[in-house]
């Protein structure tokens, strides 16, 4: 099930030859179509959609990005259906913000090699101030929104995306992605909110992306753009490790709210309170704020406690505990010449990581010395699909996979 996309990234915007940082090699050099495989972008969707923190259940853990699928045209490019095209104002505004996010995400993936990513607000509540990096109070929209993703790649090289989606025409999605200014405006100024380090500073990339209807003379179409940054602000190397302790709680938590542990995902993801960034204070606050650390602790140990309650599966040969259903589809889909009626979503830890996670205590040290087993999710994060489903592995410590039934 796939459909191509045209990408165009404006090499303009990016610094000159002996500036930084330099056009990656891996991205276009003139627009070009991509062959997005929609479910697999749809699981993209799904993992990053689901909060690091979060006190309650989010909505799409496992059936709301679904019915996507339905919402995708019988045709050799990606344009939406009518139906989904003609949702009220608000519904079609989440499609496009969740098509917006995934589409890109997914192909940066493969160009950038990212090995973690992390929502941009829980990184700055976590740890932006300690690091020491650059980083203004979020907004819930506009200029200072914190950036939706902060991703570290293979090399170890920090990168910040903003992404924008629309329905509306190519043009609006230009102004979505905005401009240098000054001011600042649109995705260009929320990108600048976070700021790493030369020697791991790495892209700092708007992506805007606009959708087109079924029948429709336009093409849908993904522009990325790297417009100057802010002034840099230098950190100290040896405060990184803060940095990479931040994203390493933001996917395993995340990864484990999927997988079934909700209590262990809340303790990894705000070790020292109700959020991440909580810290000790005095007096009665400092004591209610042990009480509810404690209270964490006991329900994440409860939870583990029972991981056998949890579906035991295989995945390209490693054991993972985590969950699976079977979901009806309202109506058949076909998959080329091949009907479906149905899907199952299975989501998982790996067993190994459970195992460490359980015998370590809950602390606030940086995770990655104090449960070894969180490197297990460095190898990268892989998307892949093909005629049968597809797949999200993160290391080896989280898969997310989609199957499509008779």
């Amino acid at each position: 099930m796939e459909r191509r996309l045209l990408v165009s990234v404006d090499r303009t915007t990016w610094p000159q030859a002996s500036s930084y940082p330099t056009y990656p090699a891996s991205f276009n050099q003139f627009p070009e179509f991509w062959d997005v495989n929609i479910p697999a972008m749809l699981l993209t969707i799904g993992f990053l959609t689901t909060p690091s923190h979060s006190s309650g259940v989010s909505l799409s853990e496992f059936w709301a990005w679904v019915r996507y699928l339905h919402a995708v045209a019988p045709d050799q490019e990606l344009r939406l259906t009518k139906a989904f095209f003609e949702l009220d104002p608000h519904q079609k505004t989440i499609l496009s913000d969740d098509f917006g996010m995934g589409a890109p995400m997914y192909w940066l993936a493969r160009k950038l090699n990212l090995g973690q990513i992390a929502d941009g607000r829980y990184f700055i509540d976590r740890v932006a101030a300690t690091v020491g990096a650059v980083a203004a109070k979020p907004k819930k929209r506009g200029p200072g929104k914190s950036p939706d993703f902060v991703a570290r790649d293979m090399n170890g090289i920090w990168h910040v995306v903003e992404c924008k989606g629309t329905q509306t025409s190519g043009e609006y999605r230009a102004s979505q992605i905005g401009t240098v200014g000054p001011p600042a405006t649109g995705a260009v100024a929320q990108k600048q909110t976070i700021q790493f380090p030369r020697g791991y500073s790495g892209q700092r990339l708007a992506t805007g992306l606009y959708l087109a209807v079924e029948n429709s003379p336009y093409s849908s179409g993904l522009h990325i753009v790297d417009p100057p940054g802010d002034e840099e602000f230098e950190v100290e190397a040896d405060q990184m490790v803060f940095a990479d302790d931040a994203i390493a709680r933001a996917v395993g938590a995340r990864s484990l709210r999927l997988a079934g542990f909700p209590a262990t995902s809340s303790i990894i993801s705000a070790p020292m309170g109700v959020s991440p960034s909580s810290r000790p204070t005095t007096g009665k606050y400092e004591q209610n704020r042990r009480e509810i650390v404690d209270e964490k602790q006991a329900r994440a140990n409860e939870e583990l406690k029972n991981r056998g309650d949890r579906e035991t599966f295989q995945s390209e040969g490693q054991p993972y505990r985590g969950r699976k259903v079977t979901i009806s589809l309202p109506a058949p889909l076909w998959i080329g010449r091949r009907m479906s009626t149905a899907i199952t979503v299975r989501y998982g830890v790996g067993r190994h990581f459970l195992e460490e996670i359980r015998s370590r205590p809950f602390e606030n040290d940086p995770i990655q010395e104090t449960i070894p087993a969180i490197r297990e999710l460095q190898p990268g994060t892989r998307v892949d699909g093909d005629a049968r489903g597809a797949r999200l592995h993160v290391g080896k410590s989280f898969v997310a996979d989609l199957v499509f039934n008779k």
